[in-house]
């Protein structure tokens, strides 16, 4: 397995997935909604802890490299890498903007 969440991504993804965990626990009044929410609190961890999900893999994002938000991986054929070079270009032109 390639990793494809970088290192800002992994705080974020084991943060959030804490959280989701910890409020699918601790209230009960979320009835049938706990199951999902602890579902994805741990997907969300795993993929942290990982380094790797399998949803960044499908979209050509590679965040282990390249300073915008989301890095798409330009080096896919085909469309994705075409989609990734411009939308990595559309970042850079927003970032200098700012």
């Amino acid at each position: 397995m390639k990793q494809n969440v970088g290192p800002r991504e992994q705080i974020f993804r084991i943060g959030l997935g804490s959280i989701a965990i910890g409020l699918a626990l601790l209230f009960p009044k979320l009835a049938g909604w706990r199951w999902l929410l602890g579902a994805w609190g741990l997907a969300n961890v795993a993929t942290g802890v990982t380094r790797y999900c399998p949803s960044n893999e499908l979209t050509g994002i590679d965040n282990t490299s390249g300073d915008e938000f989301v890095h798409f991986d330009e080096s896919l054929g085909g469309m994705r890498g075409r989609v990734g070079q411009r939308l990595n270009r559309l970042q850079h032109q927003i970032g200098a903007a700012s």
